[in-house]
């Protein structure tokens, strides 16, 4: 039996006390009994489950899952969902299906748990495709999900979640279709209106993809995707916190609207991210890193970058979002680990510091919130790194 002693994130709160772990999942939680208000010494929080990841660590999904499962645990993301860009369904499932295996026999190693693929797109709006290769979208069809998922589509090759738009015909139908396979699906790469939005959430509808970006805003005469995304219950809204693609106050407004329980941090990382580098190469094209977020060079000399993904892990999204005063530092972490656990249905084993969950869990240290330990299954994942 193993014991780490700190402030736990409990309920969204940080309380003085220890956890007892092993492998087989936390054994014990045990809090003081006089929380006495003191700010210094180890936080101890649930490992971050990143919902929405192309790539990190120089690699991505489909070069090497195994590297990239092992790049986050060491930046503190202890689950995640590897993200697909679109391409045509038939591929699209090739692909899903080589990661589904490869998810077979990283539950055995090191590195973050992988809980499912998921798909942005390509059943999304060429006009709001965004970073997205508009060519590689397609039309939503029971017929193109079918050859994304297999003959078998029941056993869904390991797609837990599947971004798309709900104005497009076909949509809804799509929507209930995989509803009824036990797949998510997020609203997003979207121009739906308010009307629109809300029939893709009454069809079984359950997340929305990186809020703001990519959809329609909200106008006080049409609350769009975005506001019936801030103002909806029963669902879940990705937010990238890297203070690019979404601007403080307006993170801010969301986590009003929404609650940290309800609004997951995301990174929409690529896989430059963690590697340092000013300059990468990914799917064909050069980007270009500032302030933690990924561009695509100007076409032109007069030109602007446009934003292509993230340069961030969750933990540096921590990081910036508590420096800069935009959200508490509880607040941060129970988005990045309480939120999508619920969003994905995992409550019950992800995302808290339960007695009897999974032994998924970081510790930072210091005003810096260096991270000193991450634990999938109970196991260390630094050893001797620090990051």
């Amino acid at each position: 039996m193993i014991e780490r002693e700190g402030r736990l994130l409990i309920e969204g709160r940080l309380k003085r006390g220890r956890i007892r772990f092993d492998h087989e999942g936390i054994q014990a939680v045990e809090l003081d009994e006089v929380q006495d208000g003191d700010s210094t010494g180890p936080v101890i929080a649930p490992g971050l489950i990143d919902l929405h990841v192309h790539g990190f660590g120089g690699t991505d999904p489909l070069d090497n899952l195994p590297a990239m499962a092992l790049a986050l645990a060491r930046v503190g993301t202890t689950s995640f969902l590897p993200t697909l860009f679109p391409a045509d369904p038939e591929t699209l499932g090739l692909q899903a299906q080589a990661l589904d295996g490869e998810r077979a026999v990283l539950r055995k190693g090191e590195g973050a748990r992988v809980l499912g693929t998921h798909l942005e797109g390509p059943f999304v709006n060429p006009m709001a495709a965004g970073a997205l290769p508009a060519q590689d979208l397609a039309t939503p069809s029971i017929e193109a999900l079918r050859k994304i998922l297999g003959p078998n589509m029941g056993d869904g090759r390991g797609v837990g979640t599947i971004t798309l738009a709900p104005e497009l015909p076909g949509a809804l139908d799509l929507i209930q279709e995989c509803k009824r396979l036990g797949i998510r699906t997020s609203l997003g790469h979207s121009m739906a209106n308010g009307k629109e939005a809300v029939a893709g959430f009454e069809s079984g509808a359950t997340g929305v993809t990186h809020l703001f970006n990519a959809m329609t805003g909200m106008h006080h005469r049409d609350p769009g995707l975005a506001g019936e995304a801030m103002t909806r219950g029963g669902m879940f809204a990705e937010i990238i916190g890297d203070l690019v693609h979404v601007k403080e106050h307006a993170v801010q407004i969301a986590l009003a609207a929404r609650g940290p329980q309800n609004l997951c941090l995301v990174s929409d990382a690529l896989q430059g991210a963690g590697t340092g580098c000013d300059v990468f190469h990914s799917h064909g094209r050069q980007h270009l890193v500032k302030d933690g977020a990924a561009f695509y060079p100007p076409e032109n000399p007069e030109g602007e970058p446009q934003l292509a993904g993230s340069a961030s892990s969750q933990l540096q999204m921590v990081r910036n979002l508590t420096k800069r005063g935009v959200v508490s530092l509880e607040e941060a972490l129970t988005m990045g680990s309480e939120a999508p656990a619920r969003a994905l249905g995992l409550s019950h084993r992800l995302g808290y510091l339960q007695t009897g969950y999974a032994a998924d869990f970081i510790v930072l240290e210091g005003p810096e919130l260096k991270l000193t330990e991450a634990f999938v299954n109970g196991r260390s994942q630094l050893r001797a790194h620090r990051y």
